[in-house]
């Protein structure tokens, strides 16, 4: 009850309808499983879910604010690696310019490295080395 009032905010019974629907022209064999197997059942649910999570955040729908999901698959981790000790560390400090300038800035160091690299120059793997900057350093 918790959850179909506070996340799904609709009864799991209009929800699995609404799956349903959206399974059945396309892809009927999910809803033949999941009417044999209550985990997949329940899987198709979260993915209905998840879903609108991702439409609700690209639409902005502030009633949905909290429920908002941005899909960005392993690029994310691998930013907030790079970013870790830096000034882009906390989130405050991530203005899309300053984001923008440091990764075009960094693809074009790679992109010097490896041409050079290509052609047989040997460098030092410190040179490769980019790390997050100012706009003033940049």
């Amino acid at each position: 009850a918790t959850i179909e009032k506070t996340i799904f905010r609709a009864t799991l019974d209009d929800i699995w309808a609404r799956t349903v629907a959206f399974f059945e022209p396309f892809d009927p064999g999910q809803i033949e499983k999941a009417r044999r197997d209550p985990k997949h059942q329940m899987a198709l649910i979260f993915r209905w879910y998840l879903g609108l999570s991702s439409r609700w955040a690209n639409a902005g729908d502030t009633d949905r604010q909290l429920d908002y999901q941005v899909w960005c698959g392993p690029a994310m981790g691998a930013f907030n690696e790079w970013a870790r000790g830096s000034f882009l560390e906390q989130a405050g400090n991530r203005k899309a310019a300053v984001v923008a300038w440091n990764l075009m800035a960094g693809a074009a160091v790679l992109s010097r490295v490896n041409m050079l690299r290509a052609q047989g120059v040997r460098l030092d793997a410190a040179v490769a080395a980019v790390e997050p900057r100012e706009m003033a350093g940049i």
